[in-house]
């Protein structure tokens, strides 16, 4: 019974949006909280990386020099980590030394030839630098999430202290309503200033803005406005807030843009290891394959294309993302009551896994693969590359298809509520109760989620005699519980908090949010439109020119091995006669890998670039985003695998017919 009503409660608090108002009410749970999350922070790791770092460095006790170590110990400070140098370092050497031994061991029992031994070699040093930069890199992660909510909790901030001119409670309620690590930091903070490890808020927002200087100083000169506004009075108070929001929004349209002109040289790189290097190698590879069949096999050019170039070009990208700008965060859509986990998607009251509709797909197509595994035919090869294409185009689908559709509500719930915001202010600013504002201005809205918000308010304190608050907020019957919008219901709490007031403030506090938000939203447009020239570049790529180019080439790679194939078998056929014609074809003795294994390699290192491309131009537009990573993988895959198989069949079409003239008028 305890279980069942248990699994009876936690479904009655997921039925509804879950509003964090328990956090503005009760800081002390709050505070408590993070003190417990602070010990368990600090004694207990979490990912599998910071287990085997802390063993590592209990098996090895490597200790790095004291530059680095200090560097490490302030990106471990920053990120929150769990590990210390002396784990990473270990961490790191054990590793490359495993992958490395590994290598050596299977190279001098002879499963593997001196050339993958030595890929495998640059494989472990690579891996050990990754491992030892892993601090630094998830410093960046952090920061680009944690950077993205500054926006956001400089805009909560505002709205508060435009009400009430009090930091501790801005702080408090802009922690409530932010969900990513910032609110940690935030909650934290609070903690700090609590126990006296800090005098003040001001103190402790001072000192934590201060560690964001060399990478977003704009966010401490921010703050340095917000704190004046405290010293200020009246209009010059007002005017303060208002420079917090512009310096914030002014630097993140600045940086965005110096970013863009950054990236012309990295995406020049991308195009090269992804595109032109692979073109590259592909036209002499089969002549390569015919005159060096000893040295170059089947399984290397998996390796080569399908492993090595992924992985440089994983590095690459990586490098380019890091240095990535902090830009708006995407809406939030964490209180949604139909939103499905992570991976998953929603059929009725049911969650299914993407990944396991992603697999039963690409089954039969296993199979398939299986059965003519011996004597795979060129056709039954592309079948099985379309196979590919099409199961990790669904898994990556179904895992982003109803988020994205949940966030395009959000977008344009959020969007219509900052008209509504500046025509209740203008209405209200004559001198006209919120109540009457609210009636009067309903027949003139044009948007579905604005007019439905207002009616269901109005309706609320005409007929169920419900106060302007318990209209906007009753858990039953309130308004904003068909609007899962954290930002609405911080902006609507503001506002029934200034009600109070007077007419005059509220219709202030009203405009002037309609202004944030709109500057805002200004903001990110032009952001998305710098960004837009590399993206599309990089979309094109990905979609039409890789697929295109690998699909040509796999035709004329079949085209030469035919060719070959057919050179080697008329070699019994020549006339004694002929010495120097049969010493020229007498190195073509036998093609060492076939036409279909060719395609499968080209094919599957097709499908791993255009995801490797489509994480890319996500990163660069929204940084790090699942849903719309996976929202774009997927659209990528279904066109791309799409031009790949229709432009090799086309192509396969329009040229085997002057494969056999050739043929025929050679044997002749």
């Amino acid at each position: 019974m305890g279980l069942l009503n248990f699994i009876v409660e936690h479904k009655k608090k997921k039925s509804g949006v879950q509003f964090p108002a328990a956090k503005i009410a009760k800081m002390e749970s709050i505070n408590y909280g993070v003190f417990k999350e602070e010990e368990r922070f600090s004694a207990t790791p979490d990912t599998v990386y910071e287990k085997l770092a802390k063993l590592s460095g209990n098996l090895l006790h490597i200790e790095p020099d004291k530059k680095a170590r200090e560097k490490m110990e302030e990106s471990i400070a920053f990120a929150h980590l769990k590990v210390t140098p002396k784990g990473v370092t270990s961490f790191a050497i054990l590793i490359g030394l495993l992958f490395c031994l590994g290598t050596i061991f299977l190279l001098l029992l002879g499963y593997i030839d001196f050339t993958v031994g030595v890929i495998l070699l640059m494989v472990s040093m690579a891996l050990y630098y990754y491992l030892y930069t892993t601090p630094g890199r998830l410093r960046k992660i952090y920061e680009l999430k944690a950077g993205s909510e500054i926006i956001m909790l400089i805009l909560h901030i505002v709205i508060y202290m435009r009400n009430f001119p009090n930091l501790e409670g801005a702080l408090k309620f802009a922690t409530a309503n932010l969900t990513g690590p910032l609110a940690y930091d935030m909650q934290k903070m609070i903690w700090d200033v609590d126990i006296g490890s800090y005098r003040s808020m001001e103190q402790a927002l001072l000192a934590y803005s201060e560690r964001w200087k060399s990478s977003f100083r704009s966010f401490s000169d921010s703050i340095n406005a917000i704190i004046y506004s405290l010293y200020a009075t009246g209009n010059r108070r007002r005017e303060l807030l208002d420079e917090a929001i512009d310096i914030i929004l002014t630097s993140l349209s600045e940086r965005s843009n110096n970013y863009v002109i950054n990236l012309a040289s990295p995406v020049t790189l991308i195009n090269a290891l992804g595109i032109l290097l692979p073109t590259l190698t592909l036209t002499m590879l089969p002549v390569i394959t015919i005159f060096l069949e000893d040295s170059i096999s089947p399984a290397l050019i998996f390796v080569f294309y399908d492993i090595v170039l992924p992985i440089v070009l994983v590095f690459a990208i990586k490098e380019i993302l890091d240095k990535r700008v902090v830009t708006l965060p995407e809406p939030d859509i964490s209180l949604h009551p139909d939103l499905p986990p992570e991976n998953k998607f929603r059929i009725g009251n049911f969650f299914v896994s993407s990944y396991f509709i992603g697999v039963v797909i690409l089954m039969p197509f296993l199979y398939l693969w299986y059965v003519n595994f011996s004597a795979l035919s060129l056709q039954i090869s592309y079948v099985i590359t379309l196979g590919f294409f099409i199961s990790f185009a669904i898994i990556f689908r179904l895992s982003s298809f109803q988020k994205i559709k949940l966030r395009g509500d959000i977008v344009e719930m959020e969007d219509e509520f900052k008209e509504l915001l500046f025509g209740l202010g203008q209405e209200i600013d004559r001198g006209i109760p919120l109540e009457v504002a609210i009636g009067k201005i309903m027949p003139t809205l044009k948007g579905h989620y604005a007019s439905t918000l207002l009616k269901q308010i109005d309706v609320n304190i005409k007929y169920k005699n419900h106060t302007l608050e318990q209209a906007v907020f009753d858990e039953k019957d309130g308004a904003i519980m068909q609007f899962p919008s954290k930002l609405i219901y911080s902006v609507l709490k503001a506002i029934v908090d200034a009600s109070n007031k007077g007419t005059k403030i509220v219709s202030e506090i009203m405009i002037s949010i309609s202004r944030y938000l709109k500057n805002l939203h200004k903001t990110q447009e032009s952001i998305q439109e710098k960004f837009s020239e590399v993206i599309g570049s990089m979309q094109m790529q990905a979609t039409i020119l890789l697929p295109l180019i690998c699909a040509i080439m796999n035709t004329l790679t079949y085209m030469m091995l035919e060719m070959f194939s057919f050179f080697g078998d008329a070699m019994g056929d020549m006339p004694s006669g002929s010495v120097g014609y049969a010493a020229f074809l007498s190195v073509i003795k036998e093609v060492p890998i076939s036409a279909s294994t060719f395609q499968l390699a080209i094919g599957f290192y097709a499908l791993e670039t255009i995801i490797i491309l489509s994480w890319f131009t996500s990163g660069i537009q929204v940084g790090e985003d699942r849903i719309h990573r996976n929202t774009v993988m997927s659209r990528n895959l279904i066109i791309g695998g799409l031009v790949y198989v229709l432009v090799s069949f086309i192509s396969l079409m329009v040229f085997i017919p002057f494969l056999d003239v050739i043929k025929n008028g050679l044997g002749t």
